[in-house]
């Protein structure tokens, strides 16, 4: 078998996302390290990790596993083949084949590689129920080949330039191209990854309350008055939260004593009828604390990667 390296391409800025997709739970540690755990056990190396935004932070998460890594300075404004086009160059020397990952597709099956590993062809896709997908396998003389290429379409438009035969791998293994672009798409891939055996990664959880002489504002409450703030009212707020409106009202009540200022108008009556609004200091209140449960929240994902993202 030849001996055979890989480039994980983790350069890119996903603002969709909202998050940094290598630093996301997966498994028992995180996306980034789960795949370069998962190769590292078949043996493959060199392992070239191209960086790009949050570059530092990524290569301390994987200091420790071997990897190398080589940094896309312009990763704003170059496209993913720019990058794959860097690892090429790092990695390509040091082995004769090379797999081509981008870091955004974490559930595919080891046994999805090992197949691959399998087949001698300049280069090799793997397919799912006629979709195409990751990684892709090449000879380290035809990756280089294919950097020469200067126009559109990235890496795929490279091959099909290059007039190469590719050799396509039918696996079942949808994760080959169960990527995430979006924190829905991701929930999605971690509910496809479960109901197919996986489990669900671990990761922390936490509820942030304030309190005074006892807790008085938690989840809940900031629920009941972001629903009230986009209703234009508490018993429709009440109705999407499924608790009684006295209940509702109660709860207003207990926070505005509380706090010793009010946070909602209320009003009855009228050709509109009645209804209700956040005042000024109940929406700065909401929007506070939103930001405060962020902020914590980061914090605990960076403590979690710290004391227990290297996995059990």
């Amino acid at each position: 078998m030849k001996a055979t390296g890989a480039v994980l391409v983790a350069a890119g800025l996903s603002s969709r996302m909202g998050a940094f997709k290598p630093m996301l739970p997966f498994g028992n540690s995180t996306i980034s390290l789960h795949i370069v755990t998962m190769l590292k056990e078949m043996g493959i190396d060199p392992i070239v990790v191209v960086t790009g935004y949050r570059g530092d932070e990524l290569q301390q998460h994987l200091s420790y596993t071997g990897v190398r890594f080589v940094k896309n300075e312009r990763y704003q404004e170059t496209q993913m083949f720019d990058s794959v086009q860097l690892g090429i160059h790092a990695a390509s020397g040091d082995c004769e084949r090379l797999m081509i990952l981008p870091m955004d597709l974490p559930a595919i099956m080891p046994d999805t590689i090992r197949q691959q590993l399998m087949i001698d062809a300049p280069i090799i896709r793997t397919v799912c129920h006629g979709e195409a997908g990751h990684p892709v396998m090449l000879w380290s003389q035809v990756a280089e080949e294919l950097c020469g290429y200067e126009g559109p379409g990235g890496l795929r438009a490279a091959i099909k330039h290059s007039g190469i035969t590719v050799t396509d791998l039918e696996v079942e293994d949808e994760g080959i191209y169960r990527d995430m672009d979006t924190r829905e798409q991701y929930e999605e891939l971690l509910d496809w990854n479960y109901r197919r055996g996986q489990g669900y990664p671990i990761r922390p959880e936490i509820q942030v309350r304030l309190t005074a002489s006892e807790p008085f504002y938690g989840p809940g409450v900031q629920k009941l008055l972001t629903l009230i703030g986009q209703t234009g009212s508490l018993q429709e707020a009440c109705i999407h939260m499924d608790i009684s409106y006295s209940k509702g009202r109660k709860m207003i009540k207990g926070l505005e004593q509380q706090l010793g200022f009010p946070v909602v108008r209320r009003w009855t009556g009228g050709s509109g009828g009645g209804g209700s609004l956040l005042t000024e200091k109940g929406r700065k209140l909401t929007k506070s604390y939103e930001l405060m449960v962020g902020a914590i929240q980061d914090f605990t994902d960076q403590a979690y990667q710290t004391y227990m993202g290297k996995g059990f």
